[in-house]
C-alpha cells in the first residue's frame, strides 16, 4: 500500500543522523496526498506541486524563503515523483539546511508515526 511505502522510507530517513542531500515537499500537498492515502478524499491530489515553495536564483531552483514545507528524503521524493510526477524537484545540501534553523516556519522531518493510516 501506498503509505506504508511512504512510512518505511520516511523511517529509514528519521534514523539518519546527517543525510547528504534533503528534498522538500510543499505541505499544501503532501496535506492533500496524505487524505488520499488515509481514505479522507477519493481524489489523487495530481502532480507534485512545490511551485509555491520555490523561488528561482541564478538559474537554479532553490527554497522560497518561510515556506511550509517538509523534508524528505532522495528515496521518498523519488518514490512519490514517480507516482505523481510534479515538480520543481529542491534538493537541498545538509550544511544549507543548517544556516537555516532559526527561519520562521522552520523545516521539519515529516513525522512517519503521526502519517501511520
Amino acid at each position: 500500500m501506498e503509505v506504508d511505502t511512504f512510512i518505511k522510507l520516511n523511517k529509514a530517513f528519521q534514523a539518519e543522523e546527517s543525510p547528504g542531500v534533503i528534498y522538500c515537499i510543499s505541505m499544501q500537498w503532501f496535506r492533500e496526498w496524505e487524505g488520499f492515502v488515509k481514505g479522507k478524499d477519493n481524489e489523487p491530489p495530481g502532480p507534485i506541486d512545490n511551485s509555491k515553495i520555490a523561488v528561482i536564483k541564478g538559474g537554479h531552483v532553490q527554497l522560497k524563503q518561510g515556506a511550509d514545507y517538509g523534508q524528505i528524503s532522495e528515496e521518498t521524493w523519488n518514490y512519490l515523483f514517480t507516482l505523481y510526477s510534479g515538480g520543481p524537484e529542491i534538493a537541498m545540501r545538509q550544511n544549507v539546511i543548517q544556516a537555516d534553523l532559526d527561519s520562521p516556519q522552520g523545516e521539519r522531518k515529516i513525522e512517519a508515526e503521526t502519517r501511520a493510516v
